[in-house]
């Protein structure tokens, strides 16, 4: 149990992207890390994930949650959902929609939650590929407002939460039994929504510049009113309030709308300033799959199943591993707060190229782990670093409680380059 943790602990921070990848890992760095002499086997590692259990998962997940970065604070959190392709046709298994493809197939999907004032996930929950975040955007938020207990939860939504009005109003709903939760969620474009937004006078929007796309681009031109939306069923007094965005598109193109539902009170600009704050919540996502295998995480769905067409779901594997992946990615994140400037909010592949795959020698002694690195460029970055973890004598509990100590090589003196 204690090897399958660690090797897919540390599988993406090494950039290992898929299981059966062990068999070609030979690196006895990499062995000591995953809690052995060797690198472990692919058939070991899958067997132990295929074997979780989601109620031991679920009950991790729970407890590393990294929940003090919102208690007792305002936090903005972020609620989406990731879909993972899945490519087999031998098991018939739930499809739902992938942006990436921009069809329905066969999936199965994570739910996040994203702090996207610290840039760190909150919690994840596993589902097969129907599911969709309307059907978990009320346990998601209770979850973060029970264990999290933060002084105010501002929850971000996109349109995916919001697909029949039924489920708008039951998000509004719990923001006004709630007091310090408010509900910030795109509406759906419906046409006959679309042109009632459309109708609003000229004289509601108000008129603002942002800059352009890159520099010395002509900035752009965003219009913004709010105005009120009753929802089906409902009468004028239950009206929404709604958030419209018109960005004016130069050209023969049409211009974007951008509506919001909100329950918050403060002025348009600073709702769409902080609903365009979940932008962060989608680049994690874009870093999960290019740095870190994200779309790699093992099947939920049972390969044992005795009816393919009808193949039972397991959610432990599929949310152990994707939680490890966002664990990963947190650390990284406070790594490089410890770093200079020029690497914070570097991503996880930055990281891994200027800093964790270096050469270097490895000195094993009954009491110590001596990790020895190569000299390289920038390695001056790492001395406080360094410095900070042979002060605090940590020890690693899989390798017989040994120590560990850091060391650099002394860079020699720069060679003088040309003739």
């Amino acid at each position: 149990m204690r090897r399958g943790l660690l090797t897919s602990a540390f599988a993406p921070v090494v950039g290992l992207a898929r299981v059966f990848h062990l068999d070609q890992m030979d690196d006895r760095g990499f062995a000591l890390l995953s809690g052995g002499r060797s690198c472990p086997s692919r058939h070991f590692i899958g067997g132990w994930r295929r074997h979780l259990r989601w109620q031991e998962v679920d009950a991790f997940c729970r407890r590393t949650c990294p929940w003090d970065l919102l208690t007792g604070d305002d936090a903005l959190v972020s609620f989406d959902d990731h879909a993972i392709p899945r490519w087999t046709r031998k098991f018939s298994i739930r499809k739902g929609y992938v942006t990436t493809r921009n069809k329905y197939m066969r999936c199965e999907k994570l739910f996040y939650g994203y702090h996207v004032g610290c840039d760190r996930y909150l919690c994840v929950r596993g589902a097969p590929g129907h599911v969709e975040l309307r059907d978990l955007a009320l346990p998601l938020t209770r979850r973060v407002l029970q264990y999290g207990r933060p002084r105010h939860l501002h929850a971000l939504f996109d349109a995916n939460a919001g697909k029949s009005d039924a489920d708008v109003r039951a998000l509004l709903e719990l923001a006004a039994r709630t007091p310090n939760l408010t509900v910030t969620l795109r509406a759906c474009r419906y046409p006959s929504r679309v042109r009632a937004w459309k109708q609003l006078p000229s004289g509601l929007f108000t008129c603002y510049e942002e800059p352009g796309a890159y520099v010395g681009a002509p900035p752009k031109e965003i219009r913004l009113a709010q105005t009120r939306t009753t929802l089906k069923g409902e009468s004028a007094e239950q009206a929404v309030r709604t958030i419209v965005c018109r960005e004016l598109v130069p050209g023969p193109k049409k211009d974007r709308w951008h509506p919001l539902y909100t329950s918050s009170a403060a002025e348009p600009e600073e709702v769409l300033d902080a609903f365009r704050l979940r932008q962060h919540h989608e680049q994690g996502y874009r870093v999960g799959v290019y740095d870190q295998c994200l779309d790699g995480v093992p099947c939920g769905y049972d390969k044992d199943s005795p009816d393919p067409q009808r193949p039972r779901f397991h959610r432990g594997p599929l949310q152990m591993v994707g939680w490890l992946i966002a664990l990963v990615y947190n650390a990284v994140a406070d790594l490089a707060a410890w770093l200079p400037d020029r690497f914070h909010g570097a991503h996880v592949g930055t990281l891994r190229r200027a800093l964790f795959e270096r050469p270097g020698q490895l000195y094993c002694t009954p009491e110590a782990l001596i990790v020895y690195l190569d000299p390289f460029g920038g390695q001056e970055a790492l001395v406080p670093l360094i410095d900070f973890v042979n002060g605090q004598q940590r020890r690693i509990p899989w390798l017989e409680n040994r120590r560990l100590v850091l060391s650099l090589t002394p860079a020699g003196p720069a060679r003088q380059r040309g003739p």
